[in-house]
């Protein structure tokens, strides 16, 4: 048999190219495309100009372009790689911003709450204090053996440490993987493409109602996302 121009690739090459490129489907990074796809509003150099001039809240609103690399950076750090979390983490950040237009609390506007996924001041507190340590200390001052006395301003000011893009659509990653573990890594919780899944995981997990429009994200995100 003539072998004269074929390509032998050694076994161990074979391995490696195909571990690299498993890995880097399980990391689940996210593209502008899918973002684009699953909220066309904020592909827009001007949703940003348009969204404030209406509701007046400066300096929250952000463009897909500027949430894509803070969710992939999200998803590496809490090790969030299941499909099924992504999906059901980035529906729940679109329900509570609406959009990518929030980072706080506006309705009825609570101290302390904040983030992409406009987590209440209990959980805003754990986060800062882990992600933000050394600030979190002087941030939060007297009020450190019970978080819970903080006043307004106190609270208000901690929360600030996590507003930042990469710490505030970390949240909800950091929320998944440290504060509802059942739902982290299950074969039964959050199963890739479940809706019902998902639906528990708002109604246990995150611990609110469940509302249509929860659901129409969960179907643009899921259907968006492929990787």
């Amino acid at each position: 048999m003539n072998l004269a121009g074929t390509l032998v690739i050694p076994a161990w090459i074979i391995v490696i190219v195909f571990a690299q490129a498993s890995n880097a489907a399980c990391q689940g990074l996210v593209s502008l495309e899918m973002l684009n796809k699953i909220n066309p509003d904020a592909a827009s150099d001007t949703y940003c100009e348009k969204v404030e001039s209406t509701l007046g809240n400066k300096g929250e609103c952000v463009t897909n372009a500027e949430a894509l690399e803070p969710i992939n950076k999200a998803i590496r750090k809490f090790g969030v790689i299941e499909r099924g979390e992504i999906v059901a983490t980035i529906a729940w950040m679109l329900e509570e911003t609406q959009g990518w237009k929030y980072n706080i609390n506006h309705f009825p506007g609570n101290p302390g709450q904040g983030t992409r996924t406009l987590m209440l001041w209990k959980y805003v507190n754990m986060y800062a204090q882990q992600v933000q340590s050394n600030a979190y200390i002087k941030a939060i001052g007297s009020f450190s053996n019970d978080p819970e006395t903080a006043d307004d301003k106190t609270k208000n000011n901690v929360r600030e440490l996590v507003l930042n893009d990469n710490d505030s659509f970390g949240a909800g990653f950091w929320y998944i993987a440290t504060q509802e573990t059942d739902f982290h890594n299950s074969d039964t919780q959050l199963r890739d493409g479940n809706k019902d899944d998902y639906k528990v995981y708002v109604d246990k997990g995150i611990d609110t109602l469940w509302s249509d429009s929860r659901g129409t994200w969960w179907d643009k995100v899921n259907s968006a996302l492929v990787f």
